[in-house]
This record gives C-alpha cells, sequence and structure tokens, in this order.
C-alpha cells in the first residue's frame, strides 16, 4: 500500500482555485512564473476551463522560477522565489512594491530536476521523481518513474491527472528530450543516438539478420519507426514547465509510431476526457511489459529488440505491452488499458495477458483491434497485476466505467 499512500499525498501538489476575483492573470504568458499556494508544494490551476485564476484581496501566493531568477519591472532581484499579495485586477505587492503581472518573469524557460527518493518500487528499484525545486524545502513533483537499471529501461511512470488539465497551456513547443546522468549505461553513447532513425535501423536489421540499411521494418515513412514514446504525456500537464519536463529518457520506451500516434494517443486523450467531464482527478501509472519480438530473416526464430546491443550485452528493449492502470482514490474503481507494441504481430493471442473487459469501458474511443493502430484491451486491476506483479497495489472496488 505504500505507493497508493504516497499517490494520494502527491496528490497535494494539485490545487484549483476558484474565487471571486479580486486579481486575475492569465498563468499561461511566455516566461510566467509558476503560480503555488503559498508555503506549499501545491500548483495553482484555472478552474473549469478557465484560461485565468483569480485571487481575493489580501491573498498570499508564491511566484516561482525554479533554477532561473524573478525578474520583476525588467530587473532581476536574485530571487527564484517572490511572496504576492493580491491587491486588485492584475497588482500585486512584491517586497513592498506594487507592481503588475505584465512584470513579473522568470530569467529563462524553466529547469526541472530529478531526485531519486528512498521509496523501493518494481522489484527492489529505486523511485526517482521529476520536478521543481522551488527552495530549498520545497520539491514539487511532476511525475515520478521506477527506474530498472539493470535493463536500462523505465518500468513504469506515476503522475496526478487533474480535472483543471481542461485548462492546459496549448501550442507549446517540443523541446529536445534531456538525458539524465547516473541512469543510461550504454557504452558511452548518448541514448539520442540509439533511437534516431539511422541508429535504430542498424541495431535491429543487425539483431534480425538483415542488411544495416535494409527499411524492412524501420522505414522512411511517418509511422513505421522507433518513436521516443511518453509513458507520461506531454498533454496530462496544465502548465508549459510541467509540459516540458516529460521530455526526459527516464519518461519514455521505444514505441512504434504507428501505434503511439493512433490507439495510445487515443487511450491518453480519452482518459484526460473522462477526468475532465466527471470533474475528477485520476491517479495514473504507465508502464511497459515484456519484449516485443520479429522473426529472423534466416532462421525465422523470434528475436528480441532492444536499442542496445554490445556483445551479449542488452538495454533498452522495446516493450511487447504499453499498459496504463487508472484509479479514482475517490470511488476506489480502477481499470488497466493495455496495448500491443507491433504493428507486425501475427499472433495476438500471446500477448493477451488478463480477462479482456473491454466492452464494458464505453469511455475510451479506439480502434482496438487493429493491428497496426496497436491492438488494445482492457483488464481489471487485479487479474492484471496477477501478471504484471510489479505494478501498483491499490484498494479496488470496481471497474472505473
Amino acid at each position: 500500500m505504500k505507493i497508493y499512500l504516497f499517490a494520494v499525498l502527491a496528490f497535494n501538489a494539485c490545487y484549483n482555485h476558484a474565487v471571486l476575483a479580486d486579481c486575475e492573470i492569465d498563468p499561461h504568458v511566455k516566461n510566467a512564473p509558476l503560480v503555488i499556494k503559498h508555503r506549499s508544494t501545491s500548483f495553482i490551476y484555472p478552474h473549469n476551463g478557465s484560461e485565468t485564476v483569480s485571487f481575493a484581496e489580501s491573498e498570499v501566493v508564491d511566484l516561482s522560477c525554479p533554477g532561473r531568477n524573478v525578474v520583476i519591472g525588467g530587473k532581476h532581484i536574485n530571487q527564484s522565489v517572490v511572496e504576492a499579495t493580491c491587491i486588485s485586477k492584475t497588482a500585486f505587492k512584491i517586497n513592498g512594491n506594487e507592481y503588475h503581472w505584465p512584470e513579473i518573469k522568470c530569467s529563462a524557460i524553466l529547469y526541472a530536476h530529478v531526485r531519486k527518493t528512498k521509496r523501493q518500487c518494481g522489484y527492489g528499484f529505486m523511485e526517482t521523481e521529476v520536478g521543481f525545486q522551488v527552495d530549498e524545502n520545497r520539491f514539487i513533483t511532476t511525475y515520478s518513474v521506477c527506474f530498472d537499471n539493470v535493463n536500462q529501461n523505465t518500468m513504469y511512470s506515476f503522475f496526478n491527472l487533474t480535472s483543471e488539465i481542461a485548462s492546459a497551456a496549448r501550442g507549446v513547443p517540443r523541446p529536445n528530450f534531456y538525458e539524465d546522468k547516473g541512469f543510461y549505461h550504454v557504452g558511452g553513447v548518448p541514448v539520442y543516438k540509439l533511437y534516431a532513425r539511422t541508429g535504430q535501423r542498424k541495431t535491429i536489421n543487425t539483431l534480425l539478420g538483415l542488411h544495416y540499411s535494409s527499411t524492412k521494418y524501420i522505414q522512411n515513412g511517418a509511422w513505421l519507426f522507433l518513436a521516443r514514446g511518453h509513458l507520461t504525456a506531454k498533454a496530462d500537464f496544465v502548465y508549459a514547465a510541467q509540459q516540458d519536463s516529460t521530455f526526459r529518457f527516464l519518461n519514455v520506451a521505444p514505441q512504434w509510431q504507428s501505434f503511439n500516434g493512433k490507439n495510445w494517443e487515443r487511450v491518453e486523450s480519452s482518459t484526460r476526457a473522462y477526468a475532465v467531464k466527471h470533474e475528477t482527478y485520476l491517479l495514473i501509472w504507465t508502464g511497459t511489459h515484456g519484449v516485443a519480438t520479429l522473426p529472423h530473416e534466416s532462421t525465422g526464430e523470434e528475436v528480441k529488440l532492444y536499442l542496445y546491443v554490445d556483445g551479449e550485452k542488452r538495454g533498452i528493449p522495446v516493450p511487447a505491452l504499453y499498459w496504463k492502470l487508472i484509479y479514482s482514490p475517490i470511488s476506489k474503481q480502477g481499470v488497466v488499458l493495455i496495448g500491443h507494441n507491433n504493428p507486425y504481430e501475427k499472433s495476438i493471442g500471446k500477448h493477451v495477458i488478463c480477462p479482456d473487459v473491454s466492452d464494458k469501458i464505453e469511455w475510451v474511443s479506439w480502434n482496438r483491434t487493429n493491428i497496426r493502430d496497436g491492438y488494445s484491451y482492457a483488464c481489471e486491476v487485479e487479474s492484471f497485476r496477477k501478471v504484471v506483479k510489479y505494478a501498483p497495489k491499490v484498494y479496488v472496488t470496481g471497474l472505473l466505467v
């Protein structure tokens, strides 16, 4: 139950704000500081799809630029977080002076940090959090991951999905993926090179006995190649800085783009739509299971696929399955949505790991039996956990329908 208890506590980092508007600001403007509940680790979000955040007169909030400086009126003040007291409209008192919201900026794009916790996850691995160091005593977690440092892959990620996702920043540019130090040990090769089309093609073709430049499986088009498949998605967060924090190799696994852009995207967007429709928050774990295979060109033997191969050493496996455990701590209901990560799969049966209950899940819009899009289905949490034993333990009373 430790993971579940942490998840409930982590929800404190989500805080919607619906008050009579003495002050009202747009938190999505370029280089805006993060808006945080005073002396807490809770983001303040717009409410019910609004694009603005409102405050009562004299209400105090924290404005934070983690890893950067706050800039007020064009001047760096050598602080990464300031207390701001609502006066009226866009005016706040900061350090004894009055400033308007458009005058308050961060010195650069905000930077997320990773930190290892003392909590175990998976098969005895250590949990890692990704988030923002507000000050010496405050760290706001965006999401966490359970990284397998033996097989060089993330077993699952975890985050809280809030219904305020309806107010998410739109059109945020995609940053480059970041490789955190001390996790991947792949012969000194940068992980981005292993994911690059030429790199993955050479590695996969070598495993399968094909010419290194063959496009039989890793093709040149838009769909049949291995993408950096997010576990926790960019679109799962409200603020641009949170969205940017998902672009870390710790938060991805090799995913066929035909699956990533079709049925898995439908799973993600349907889950967000569920939270908005029901005005609720959900605890979400997203993980991988097994290793995908393709037949060897000469022998026909099924070969496990990896992005890193050095003699007998293997790392960064291509998952056979992606799964998403969705849990409501309010209703105690949950469901696991599962998708096959192999557009060339011939036999579906060997990877169906638990009884399919997808006929009861009407809120997911997917083309679930299409193999190229990623054959998909749903399972009850308990039947899923009988197979994927490292999945989190949660107390479930029924199916999330």
